[in-house]
């Protein structure tokens, strides 16, 4: 660990100053060499690696590991005590995470951090480490206590993910935008002029590859917003115009099936939010409502202000509603309610999902109110301004 700022040296280290700082033991324990001997052998056994150093003492050395450590550095007890765990970062000191570390450490707090550390014989481990103050009685300062978990598995395993995620980005989206193009110029008979069957064909082929588009795009915006990479750009913007592009993009869809697409602004107020992920939530609800709604029905758009300070878009449709059961699952990751009608309409399972964390992230909430046999209206509330 790095230093601490503190470089006094405190006299009250006694015995009972280490006691009064233990957690709770059993009253039959009455000997503090009984309760000492508890902590020693449960800290001697422990799975994960633990340190101990004494900030009173210059560059804050290492005065205690136990097994653990020594077995995941590979290093021996005489190569480790009395020297500063920056040792394990090699040369490797450019991490944003040390730097957190270091701050936390002067300011004599709690945290925890991944650390990429190297190992006696130069392998790399990563290092979910967790860094503690202890104090005395006094309240006075004497040791932090490090607490290793190594998860380089888990590291690797997720490299490999992003790594599949980024070729499937650039091996499967582009080709797809590039036949989706494609298509669409044959289809407006740029290759001249098409016989009914051909036209029928290449319109088969083009909404099947525009769902395999949005499959993937699902796919890697739910990878962003898992791994926290996603970020909203606020801009302001009138809900009247987010409602029209959705309208406007969803119209073909909604003509095919005969289903009216019902707008009604209560509220056409401007609000703080990213406009193409708004838009990416009121289409997933409105494209799901044209899905699941039967032919010849209205899917009807409302919004309206709520509370004075969010604004509330909702999508009600007349398909066949939600068991009460199956509500709960709605917003999962892939998860899809459970019946044939359903099933044969497709889907990844991850629109909703994606469409729950987008809304969170604007500071919304998102839900459904539905009766079985009577339709179903799915709803978000975001805030008018940006929080």
């Amino acid at each position: 660990m790095p230093s601490s700022s503190d470089k006094g040296s405190d006299k009250s280290k006694s015995f009972k100053g280490r006691e009064s700082a233990c957690v709770p033991i059993l009253d039959s324990v009455k000997s503090p060499r009984e309760k000492l001997t508890i902590l020693e052998r449960a800290i001697a056994s422990a799975r994960n690696g633990i340190v101990i150093t004494d900030p009173t003492l210059d560059d804050n050395p290492i005065v205690f590991v136990n097994q653990s450590f020594l077995t995941l550095t590979g290093y021996g007890a005489d190569e480790v005590l009395g020297r500063n765990c920056r040792f394990l970062q090699g040369d490797d000191r450019r991490q944003k995470a040390l730097d957190d570390l270091r701050i936390a450490i002067k300011e004599t707090r709690a945290i925890t951090c991944v650390l990429k550390n190297y190992r006696k014989d130069g392998s790399v481990f990563w290092n979910e480490l967790t860094v503690s103050p202890v104090h005395n009685e006094k309240g006075k300062l004497i040791n932090f206590i490090g607490i290793q978990n190594d998860i380089t598995s888990r590291v690797e395993a997720e490299t490999r993910i992003s790594e599949f995620y980024s070729i499937v980005s650039h091996e499967l989206r582009t080709p797809l935008t590039s036949i989706r193009t494609s298509l669409g110029l044959l289809e407006e008979g740029e290759g001249g002029n098409l016989s009914p069957e051909a036209k029928s064909l290449i319109e088969i082929a083009f909404r099947n590859t525009d769902r395999l588009v949005r499959l993937v795009n699902d796919i890697l915006d739910f990878r962003k917003i898992e791994s926290e990479k996603l970020e909203l750009r606020y801009n302001r913007i009138k809900a009247r115009s987010i409602v029209e592009q959705v309208v406007r993009e969803l119209g073909t869809t909604a003509s095919e099936k005969s289903i009216r697409l019902v707008v009604d602004i209560k509220s056409d107020v401007t609000f703080q939010a990213d406009r193409d992920r708004i838009i990416q939530v009121l289409t997933n609800l409105t494209a799901n409502a044209i899905k699941f709604s039967g032919e010849k029905n209205a899917v009807t758009i409302v919004v309206d202000l709520r509370r004075k300070q969010y604004l509330r878009f909702s999508v009600s449709d007349h398909g066949p509603g939600i068991p009460r059961s199956e509500v709960g699952k709605l917003f999962q990751k892939f998860q899809q309610v459970d019946s044939s009608d359903r099933r044969r309409e497709g889907g990844t399972g991850l629109g909703l999902a994606i469409s729950k964390s987008l809304v969170e992230m604007h500071g919304g909430t998102i839900g459904v109110d539905s009766k079985l046999g009577a339709g179903s209206t799915f709803w978000f509330e975001i805030p008018i301004n940006r929080i």
